[in-house]
């Protein structure tokens, strides 16, 4: 299922697909609320952050609250989409991070995947049209 969110209504429409723990996920980003968004992980989950892993609710812990809250990172859904039991929110983010050669608007796709009511995996990927050619490719010139 993938719901396109329509701008009019960008708050509510994604809810219909991502579920409590999605809901909570964006919610608790949004409230700069770091023990919320901590207890939606499994205690062994695993984060990767555009390339770098983060292993374990500690380390976990110290990402959201330096990379999250810590930066008032923010997230405005724009599309909800369920593959093969993972859930994956394409968001427009902003904050008060670092945004020199980022593409703007900034879109990330965030890729859950759950298991017993937690998060047990976290992908977030930079989001660029089809045509356009990987950042390895121009950056290593090949």
């Amino acid at each position: 299922m993938v719901l396109k969110v329509q701008s009019d209504n960008p708050s509510k429409a994604w809810r219909e697909v991502a579920g409590d723990i999605g809901i909570a996920f964006v919610d608790a980003v949004n409230g700069f609320d770091a023990d919320r968004l901590i207890g939606l992980f499994a205690d062994d989950a695993h984060v990767n952050d555009q390339l770098r892993d983060f292993w374990g609710k500690e380390a976990i812990g110290d990402w959201i609250r330096r990379e999250i809250v810590g930066e008032h990172f923010r997230m405005e859904v724009v599309t909800a989409r369920l593959h093969f039991g993972d859930l994956i929110l394409a968001a427009e983010v902003d904050g008060e991070f670092e945004k020199t050669g980022l593409p703007s608007p900034l879109l990330l796709n965030f890729i859950f995947s759950f298991f017993e009511a937690k998060i047990v995996r976290l992908l977030v990927l930079v989001t660029r049209p089809g045509e356009t050619e990987p950042d390895v490719r121009i950056a290593g010139g090949l």
